[in-house]
């Protein structure tokens, strides 16, 4: 499965003071309220939908463990297995290898740390705005999407980096 991402656009996004007037009219207000959101985007796709989120796990050719490095792609959906989200974790397992393993295999990432009461810092390194005829299929829904790419740290170390795309059907919950 070939995931193929056409940037569009790609926003570095080195905290608030580097966000500028000019970065913020590139991106419609209804999006920046998930795009930016430094908290768990699994709790906000809660709040949104009035449903509890779960994952589907998404078999890809890049799914694979190797080097204490783990890969991870899943769909976030919700009760009707409508995909909202698609997301790519990047796991050191040698850093964070117990917060992996008490990581259920159809569990968000945000849901981890909720349930365990874990203190963690998101830094976002990227907003973006892709072409995908992979996105488009699993969304089912033609033309880019947003996303964003942001490192998670645990212990002042970075544990997870990961990537979301988002459906563009998030947009009618607004």
């Amino acid at each position: 499965m070939d995931l193929g991402f056409n940037y569009i656009l790609n926003i570095p996004f080195k905290g608030l003071e580097s966000f500028n007037i000019e970065k913020n009219a590139l991106i419609p207000n209804k999006w920046k309220l998930l795009l930016m959101n430094d908290g768990s985007f699994t709790q906000n796709l809660n709040s949104l939908t009035n449903e509890q989120i779960t994952t589907l796990q998404a078999y890809t050719e890049n799914q694979y463990l190797i080097k204490k490095r783990k890969i991870r792609n899943i769909y976030l959906t919700n009760n009707s297995n409508q995909y909202l989200a698609f997301a790519r974790s990047y796991w050191i397992l040698n850093i964070n290898h117990q917060i992996h393993n008490n990581l259920i295999n159809n569990q968000p990432v945000g849901q981890l740390f909720i349930n365990h009461q874990t203190d963690i810092y998101k830094d976002i390194h990227e907003i973006y705005y892709v072409h995908s005829a992979f996105l488009e299929n699993t969304f089912k829904s033609l033309g880019p999407v947003w996303g964003r790419k942001y490192t998670i740290y645990y212990r002042y170390k970075p544990i997870i980096t990961l990537q979301e795309f988002f459906s563009p059907y998030l947009i009618n919950f607004f």
